[in-house]
């Protein structure tokens, strides 16, 4: 089953500045990265980095889906709902979303009120879960 998650509205740009993409948006970021800085990798940023953030949150006894990281930071986009749309054309923004799972199967669901709130943003959702598989043993062959 699903047990936390964390989940960020991201936005590259390959000449929009990280400042404008904050007043465009309305919206303060949690991390930004200007094309041109160097990585802790060594490599050189190719595009300009925007990213509002909400860290890991656990599930709580009411919900037990596994989204709500991504029902808060759709609560935070709220103010940029007609803006996102409207960013310049070289701006690429996405939903990332990741949780965690406590068993080597997780699931989750989708509950149309958040459907629909991720609709109204105009966005692709990009969702990855993470497995623990625990102790389980694996059976060898």
């Amino acid at each position: 089953m699903i047990r936390s998650g964390r989940a960020s509205l991201v936005v590259l740009s390959t000449d929009t500045e990280p400042a404008s993409i904050s007043e465009m948006l309305t919206l303060e970021p949690s991390e930004v990265g200007r094309k041109g800085a160097q990585l802790r990798s060594g490599r050189v940023r190719e595009h300009h980095f925007w990213s509002l953030d909400v860290d890991s949150l656990d599930n709580t006894d009411e919900d037990q889906s596994g989204t709500r990281a991504l029902r808060a930071l759709l609560v935070r986009c709220g103010p940029a709902l007609d803006r996102v749309g409207k960013l310049p054309p070289d701006c690429d923004a996405r939903i990332w979303w990741s949780a965690d799972s406590d068993s080597a199967q997780g699931g989750f669901v989708l509950p149309v009120d958040l459907t629909e709130k991720i609709s109204a943003l105009g966005l692709d959702v990009y969702a990855t879960v993470f497995f623990d598989r625990g102790s389980e043993k694996v059976p060898s062959t």
